[in-house]
């Protein structure tokens, strides 16, 4: 009997630490793999008639992919360097979670930008979900469904 529960104090532990509450607010419905939480974060976002570009206007970046933390609080500042409308919206994914949590997981209305006019910028600033992952953002108006990058969640 004793030899059957050392081997499952370790799955327990392994079970507990990846579902459960480890202590730093993490819940069974969101693992947190690098056991970081949180944080402030500036993104400069630039969008183009061809795509976008992390690290703003001028940075010569063809860099597409935002990295964030969990939980972080994220500024994020978009500017139009294009000649027509660009917007900005982030796609949910789905959780791949246990049954009983929640299906999909979605950056919150306040990281959306509606469109912006050739030269505008526009500032918002949010909390980056609590599911790590990574969520497709892009333009949702028309003629812009080539304009993708990716924020991941870490």
């Amino acid at each position: 009997m004793r030899k059957r529960l050392f081997w499952l104090l370790p799955l327990v532990a392994l079970l507990g630490s990846a579902c459960g509450d480890a202590g730093g607010g993490v819940t069974n419905c969101a693992p947190d793999q690098d056991n970081v939480v949180g944080g402030n974060v500036t993104v400069l976002l630039s969008v183009s008639d061809t795509g976008f570009a992390v690290g703003g206007v001028n940075s010569g970046s063809t860099q597409r992919n935002i990295a964030v933390q969990n939980s972080s609080t994220v500024t994020l500042v978009v500017t139009n360097v294009g000649t027509r409308p660009h917007g900005f919206r982030v796609a949910c994914i789905s959780a791949d979670l246990p049954t009983g949590c929640p299906p999909v997981s979605c950056f919150p209305s306040e990281a959306s930008i509606a469109a912006l006019a050739p030269g505008e910028s526009a500032t918002t600033t949010f909390q980056a979900p609590l599911i790590e992952g990574a969520y497709p953002f892009g333009s949702d108006q028309p003629g812009d469904a080539e304009l993708v990058g990716q924020f991941v969640v870490m």
